[in-house]
């Protein structure tokens, strides 16, 4: 696949995900229809065939349209084909009042709806789902239904004090939800009903499970969290709420909005856990972290233009434990197209029951990234220009308190969050900006203090990696140069060293001293096409001189989880432990390897996986068992043999 091509799909892919998907494709409806067929293995690869397939349908339907109103829209520049406006304002903008909210989406409304590319219609099923009494509605709506069905010392808690596996996180000091957790002792593990959360024993190396929780008045639950020091598990969910959100008198004021849901529970007693907060916001899921001893959730809520009313601003506005998100606390866009909010809420855990403070960023979608004081909120504008252009949002947060700040925009468009990195009181952004890519440096006023632009044409960023004053970027067409930047003169970052090798690395990961994993794809120098997972360990000792210095192919894999989930690697330098999960022509299974700088890459176990492929594998090691979690079948080995102990089914 050469560069255009990869543009072109990304590009499709950024347009389709403003495209709702029909109800009758949510996960949950196919999860229903399926219910009572014959199982199925579903691979991640086999799921992207299906995702794949449906963004043809949707973007030949948009095409369709589009191209019936493309003659009526050239006749007019400030309809379908116009750039999206971009403020050159510095600082965070905030409402003063709901109608100012409301005056800039009634003018977006109206801007849609002489826009022959978008209507609003397109936005309306996202998270207001209308109310429809037909025979067929109803009777996909049950099936829906049918699927969601004092402190304690520590050595009477059960904790262990020796070594275990935490949540692999994107920025060191700020935690992470998972679908898979433990203390040292339990297993937590989010069950294939997913608003069930399992308990497992895992003393004596035998797995028992002890309890399970069952989130109610919810549709699944997302992620979970454990406070080992409170002795509390928190579940993330997703779900709806009913109600009338507009004053029209037509029955299509009612309807159910998506709703995310946190909700804590005390598990001192691991037999018994009990509920002891819950709190909401407007929205699906998007994120969450805990830092400072507070949790901070994120959703995205969609704003139905349709049914927006100037006297309640409850059909505009978003909801925090029912009530609406203050006027000062919503942020206002810096561009000219946003219909959607990005929520922010941040939550004690000594208080979990209550709220301490939201921000709503109005925007157009975007994704974000948590340092250990600040969030930075990034969105790629595609203009029909064919410029790419991202806007960057800075929310500082303390003790809960969240402070809207600096913003700015920059040319070309952020591969990932491990793309953009704070250190020392800077922002550092590696971006792909049409045929070349760049490296930005930013003050704490996001204002630009050096940049290196012009770099690797014709190629764009696979992967990043940050650590410290040194960056270390991969950019990949038809072989895999890896890029060391030394940026400790913030006024003056320079690439001081280029490696070229074949293949690429989408993962890279910090392996000790000195030392560099990087998890990808292999390449054939002949064919140009993949033929297996690549594992490469670079040495970074010298930044101006990076070696490979080992590398080794898994034949014949075409996929790891790792490549779109961080959270799937299993990285422990101390215990010289890799493992992930991968998919080849036999099946999926979970891969583990130990390194030495001489002897290289040793597979040390790869082992078949069992469970419902419909959520991705994690790997969890307890002193010197491994445990490999795939939906409600957990399977335990040893680390010093690697032979299987144990298993359970939920």
């Amino acid at each position: 696949m050469n560069k255009n091509e990869q543009d072109m799909i990304r590009k499709i892919k950024e347009k389709s995900e403003q495209v709702p998907v029909p109800k009758a494709l949510e996960p949950r409806q196919i999860e229903a229809k399926l219910a009572g067929k014959k199982k199925k293995v579903w691979t991640p690869a086999r799921i992207g065939g299906l995702v794949a397939a449906c963004l043809v349908l949707i973007v030949g339907v948009m095409v369709c349209q589009n191209y019936f109103k493309m003659e009526d829209a050239t006749r007019d520049d400030k309809i379908a084909g116009s750039d999206v406006t971009i403020s050159d304002s510095t600082k965070v903008e905030s409402a003063a009042e709901y109608k100012d909210v409301y005056a800039y989406l009634e003018k977006y409304k109206k801007d849609q709806e002489r826009d022959s590319a978008y209507t609003s219609s397109w936005a309306r099923s996202l998270n207001d789902i209308r109310v429809d009494e037909s025979a067929e509605s109803k009777a996909s709506g049950d099936a829906a239904q049918n699927i969601e069905e004092s402190s304690t010392a520590a050595a009477d808690t059960g904790m262990a004090s020796g070594s275990y596996s935490e949540t692999n996180v994107r920025q060191e000091g700020v935690d992470e939800g998972d679908t898979a957790k433990t203390d040292g002792t339990y297993l937590y593990v989010l069950k294939d009903k997913s608003n069930q959360i399992a308990i497992i024993d895992t003393r004596d190396n035998r797995m028992k499970q002890t309890a399970t929780i069952t989130v109610e008045d919810v549709s699944e639950i997302q992620e979970m969290y454990l406070d080992i020091e409170r002795n509390q598990l928190i579940a993330v969910c997703d779900g709806y709420v009913g109600g009338k959100w507009n004053d029209d008198d037509y029955d299509y004021g009612y309807g159910q909005r998506a709703n995310t849901t946190a909700v804590t529970y005390d598990i001192s007693d691991r037999e018994n856990p009990k509920e002891v907060g819950r709190v909401s916001q407007s929205g699906y899921y998007n994120s969450s972290r805990i830092a400072d001893g507070y949790l901070y959730l994120f959703s995205d809520y969609y704003v139905t233009l349709d049914g927006i009313t100037a006297k309640n601003p409850k059909s505009y506005i978003p909801l925090v434990n029912d009530n609406l998100i203050e006027e000062t606390d919503i942020c206002l866009p810096s561009i000219s197209k946003a219909d959607m909010y990005s929520i922010i809420t941040s939550v004690s855990l000594e208080n979990p029951d209550e709220t301490a403070h939201s921000k709503a960023l109005l925007a157009d979608g975007g994704n974000l990234y948590v340092s250990n004081d600040n969030i930075y909120f990034y969105e790629n504008v595609w203009q029909y220009s064919g410029k790419d252009v991202t806007t960057i949002r800075k929310v500082s947060y303390e003790s809960g308190k969240l402070t809207a700040g600096a913003q700015c925009k920059i040319d070309g468009y952020i591969n990932d969050s491990f793309s953009i990195d704070e250190y020392d009181g800077y922002l550092r952004v590696v971006v792909t900006d049409g045929d070349t890519n760049s490296v930005y440096v930013l003050n704490q006023e996001l204002k630009e203090t050096g940049s290196i632009k012009g770099l690797a044409e014709d190629e764009r960023v696979y992967s990043a990696r940050f650590m410290g004053k040194a960056g270390y970027f991969v950019t990949f067409k038809e072989t895999d140069p890896l890029f060391s930047v030394d940026l400790s003169d913030p006024k003056n970052p320079k690439i001081i060293g280029a490696l070229k090798i074949p293949g690429f690395s989408d993962y890279l990961h910090p392996y000790g001293k000195n030392k560099l994993l990087g998890i990808g794809m292999n390449v054939d120098e002949k064919t140009m096409s993949t033929d297996g997972v690549k594992l490469t360990m670079f040495d970074i000792s010298d930044p101006e001189n990076v070696k490979e210095e080992q590398t080794y192919v898994i034949e014949n894999v075409y996929y790891t989880d790792v490549s779109y989930d961080y959270k799937a690697a299993l990285v422990d330098a101390e215990k010289n432990l890799i493992g992930f999960a991968a998919d080849s022509e036999g099946g999926r299974e979970y891969y583990t390897f130990s390194y030495d700088e001489k002897q290289g890459f040793t597979c040390t176990m790869h082992e078949e996986i069992n469970g419902n492929n419909m959520r991705i594998t994690r790997g969890i090691y307890i002193e010197d068992m491994l445990y490999v979690i795939q939906g409600n079948i957990i399977e335990a080995y040893s680390l010093k043999d690697f032979k299987k102990v144990d298993d359970i089914i939920l």
